[in-house]
């Protein structure tokens, strides 16, 4: 399912115009995405956002063998709260 694809739900569902849905749709993305990258976002019943940090460690270049460096990165991880667990579960 993609971003527009809930947007035309919700409009089906809300009768709400799709262009406005669309909007809603992307300021709730861009809400999240700015609170991930300010450190954790949890919505009920869902899940919760967070960001993890990997410090830069050594690494070996499969090709030549050579040890390097692999930098500083960070990824975004999500944990899915009991509600959702146990809607995917059937329960």
């Amino acid at each position: 399912m993609t971003s527009k694809d809930i947007a035309d739900r919700l409009a089906a569902t809300r009768g709400i115009s799709k262009a406005k849905t669309r909007e809603i749709v992307a300021a709730v993305l861009d809400a999240i995405s700015t609170g991930v990258a300010k450190g954790e976002v949890s919505l009920a019943g869902f899940g919760k956002f967070s960001v993890s940090r990997r410090a830069a460690r050594p690494g070996r270049n499969p090709r030549s063998e050579e040890t390097i460096v692999i930098g500083p990165s960070s990824r975004i991880g999500f944990r899915a709260a009991k509600a959702l667990k146990d809607r995917l579960a059937g329960r």
